[in-house]
């Protein structure tokens, strides 16, 4: 009876072990395959956010468009695009802009395609140092270089300026060194080259003291509209043979017009050179962030032109008017709206 017992006792605890032992483990639940709680269906995991980025846009002085259009910008952007900070930093302007970017010091920064174009090319200004580091973002808006005098003054032409005055932008301002470059790319000796601001302009040739200006600014020029409030103005334009020579001595120029009837005595248009600005950045910033703040300038285009009436000009096909080649986030987002590029900016 009692080896019965025992081998009873033995089979019942030889099932419990093979039962134990042969069990299914329960599911483990994938982290892609999460199980909602409550719903009983599977969600996608979220992807990660971008890190913050923290960014650093090179202007101009206070009170100047680089820094006005600037600041609108930043704030636009950081409302605008997830994780983005801006802050816009006063600097000297393109120049220093370029330099700041190439140390590593500066994210962003506002340009001339002109000082631009030879940062980028390690000519001009650069005295052989090429500005590698930044990348083309988008056009924002052009200037004109203004070539003017009083209507008493007898002068009609650029080339009525041999052996006059002439005043031209403040110390280092791009009028300044655009003005001195265009007498001498058209051989004209004038008296004296003074360089002043634009007010300073303004009081010179109304007492006589300087004969004819040269100012660059967008249109209409405030300065233009006050001056004649009270005085009858040369507006002097340039010939197609000026330009042959100009751009071939200055390939980053280009040429415009103020339009017909812009300011009083201006009945047909007047051809200027033209000095396209544009946003650069660091070669280094994300692709995807540069598509998103490219995507979203376009984007709100309508809050731009209520900071500044010059971003009407800020649209995707102005991209042409760039000398930088391309961040591949701005060539992205251009291609994927249809926008022809040039080969030299990709």
């Amino acid at each position: 009876m009692k080896k019965c017992l025992s081998l009873c006792l033995a089979v019942i605890l030889a099932l419990a072990v093979f039962s134990g032992c042969t069990s299914s483990p329960a599911p483990a639940t994938s982290p892609t395959t999460a199980t909602s709680a409550g719903a009983g269906t599977p969600t996608e995991a979220k992807a990660p956010e971008r890190p913050l980025a923290r960014l650093l846009l090179g202007t101009s002085s206070v009170g100047g468009t680089y820094y006005v259009w600037g600041a609108g910008w930043s704030k636009i952007m950081n409302e605008k695009v997830d994780n983005v900070d801006c802050s816009v930093e006063v600097t000297g302007g393109p120049n220093t802009n370029m330099q700041l970017i190439q140390q590593d010091e500066m994210e962003l920064g506002f340009v001339t395609t002109w000082l631009g174009g030879e940062g980028w090319s390690g000519t001009g200004w650069t005295e052989g140092k090429k500005y590698d580091k930044m990348r083309g973002m988008f056009a924002t808006y052009y200037s004109v270089m203004y070539i003017y005098s009083l209507k008493d003054s007898g002068i009609e032409s650029v080339y009525d300026f041999e052996g006059k005055n002439i005043a031209v932008g403040s110390p280092g301002a791009t009028s300044d060194l655009a003005g001195r470059a265009l007498l001498e790319i058209l051989g004209i000796k004038v008296k004296s080259v003074t360089s002043l601001p634009t007010d300073g302009q303004l009081s010179a040739l109304k007492d006589g003291t300087i004969d004819a200006c040269f100012s660059i600014t967008g249109i209409p020029g405030p300065f233009m509209l006050e001056l004649e409030t009270t005085h009858d103005v040369q507006h002097i334009g340039l010939s197609d043979a000026d330009f042959d020579k100009i751009l071939a001595a200055q390939p980053y120029w280009s040429r415009n017009v103020i339009p017909a009837n812009t300011f009083k005595n201006q009945p047909e248009d007047v051809p200027v050179c033209a000095f396209w600005n544009m946003m650069v950045g660091h070669k280094d910033l994300d692709d995807d962030l540069v598509y998103d703040l490219v995507k979203t300038t376009f984007e709100q285009n309508e809050a731009l032109i209520a900071v500044d009436p010059t971003a009407a000009m800020t649209v995707p096909e102005a991209v042409t008017n760039c000398v930088i080649p391309l961040h591949p986030g701005a060539l992205r987002y251009y291609e994927e709206i249809g926008v022809t590029v040039p080969d030299s900016l990709k």
